[in-house]
């Protein structure tokens, strides 16, 4: 993945210029995530969707879709005052930004070659568990120190897939492609975030070279769907026929993922008394240490958890991040989402004049953003953490490397 020496009389740019409009590109993602778990939620209220039960599980009435409308409203809005102020930095603004690209090596190229042959052996590993056999929610495996590992080495994937798109390497996309299709082994056990985080990250780096057309978007978007389910089907092992191809079957993914993972928001917002009115903050901070502690130094701490009370608002999985912040902060949840849009602004500030920014900004834009959305917080705060970790060896190692081949060239030179 190091670009040949012939290439480097035509290097790519050392950053990929963009022009902002009224949004940056991640208020107008999280945007989009607003509307794309709105929106399935709201439509249960004009049709009755009863394929695989969604709309008996949500059991929506008008009063609670209101408060979650209201809900939904405080968090984008506060999400895009805190990316507008800018908290954290203070900047005159621009028309036009810029994002600085990753410079590959050799090392990168040992960390990813190592990173797939872990992946694989992760993956093999879950093979006991039957994950492959059936969701994985469904045989009690998405906790413990295997399931742990293998999402570790999916997280580190993505990540580094990540790297080599916003990189000066030629072949970016392509690469970018390879990796997310290993990563993509993930489906078979019904784990679908990571190939929807590449999907947002490819569809970012489009749209900031000014490539991605709305048509674009409209085919990638079906392709997703499709693609969720064919997932789908070939895991429910279901017949394929008239029944099945059909448009209240082929957007069930979309419901199922929308409306599944917005359980818990609507049994916060139905029942007041499960949460205070300014909630329980300590317990935010808790939650993130016992979460983000290593499994051989707290064996038992999912069972630490204060969100763990509340799992029975979550019987299919994934925990909405409003859900979440409701119960930890209760009405002050808003100031969480200003912080998140002003974190978010900075990293894009600094993203102009370093590829180590520019590649935690998209990852925080692409994938921890869509975590927050679906699975609360501690999940994304632990792997944004392990992100800013795993890409320092990375950039540390980079002057190691950089210096022996340097070495290992005046060593040829004087012979």
């Amino acid at each position: 993945m190091t670009r040949s020496p012939s290439n480097d009389g035509a290097a790519m740019p050392r950053t990929l210029p963009f022009k902002i409009g009224r949004l940056a590109p991640h208020s107008i993602l999280f945007l989009a995530l607003n509307l794309l778990y709105f929106m399935p939620l709201a439509a249960l209220l004009i049709v009755e969707y009863s394929v695989g039960g969604t709309a008996a599980a949500a059991a929506l009435d008008p009063e609670t879709a209101t408060r979650i409308a209201w809900v939904y409203v405080a968090g984008l809005l506060a999400f895009l005052c805190g990316s507008k102020l800018k908290l954290f930095h203070s900047e005159p603004p621009r028309q036009e930004s810029r994002l600085s690209l990753f410079e590959l090596n050799g090392t990168f190229r040992l960390l990813c070659y190592a990173t797939i042959g872990i992946f694989f052996l992760s993956k093999v590993l879950l093979v006991p568990l039957g994950v492959y056999s059936q969701y994985a929610f469904e045989t009690e495996s998405m906790v413990g120190g295997i399931w742990s590992f293998s999402m570790f080495c999916s997280e580190t994937l993505l990540l580094l897939s990540i790297v080599v798109l916003f990189s000066r390497e030629r072949r970016n996309v392509k690469w970018f492609l390879f990796l997310s299709a290993i990563n993509a082994v993930n489906l078979l056990h019904g784990t679908r975030i990571f190939f929807f985080a590449a999907s947002f990250a490819l569809g970012l780096y489009f749209y900031l070279r000014g490539a991605l057309t709305f048509r674009r978007a409209s085919l990638a978007a079906l392709l997703l769907m499709a693609t969720g389910y064919g997932v789908h089907v070939s895991r429910s092992n279901a017949e394929v026929g008239s029944e099945t191809i059909s448009v209240a079957g082929v957007i069930s993914p979309v419901m199922y993922e929308t409306v599944f993972s917005q359980l818990p928001l609507i049994g916060v917002v139905r029942d007041s008394h499960l949460w205070q009115w300014f909630g329980s903050p300590h317990k935010f901070f808790s939650d993130i240490f016992y979460f983000s502690a290593p499994r051989f130094l707290l064996p038992q701490k999912d069972t630490l958890l204060f969100l763990g009370q509340y799992s029975d608002l979550s019987p299919l999985g994934a925990f909405s991040g409003y859900a979440a912040g409701l119960l930890y902060f209760g009405v002050l949840f808003p100031v969480l989402y200003f912080v998140l849009g002003s974190v978010a602004s900075w990293m894009l500030n600094r993203a102009r004049d370093s590829s180590f920014w520019s590649v935690i900004y998209v990852y925080f834009t692409c994938d921890c953003l869509l975590r927050v959305m679906r699975d609360g917080y501690i999940i994304p705060a632990k792997i944004l953490v392990n992100a800013l970790v795993i890409l320092s060896i990375a950039v540390l190692f980079a002057p190691v490397a950089r210096h022996r081949a340097a070495g290992a060239s005046a060593v040829a030179g004087s012979s």
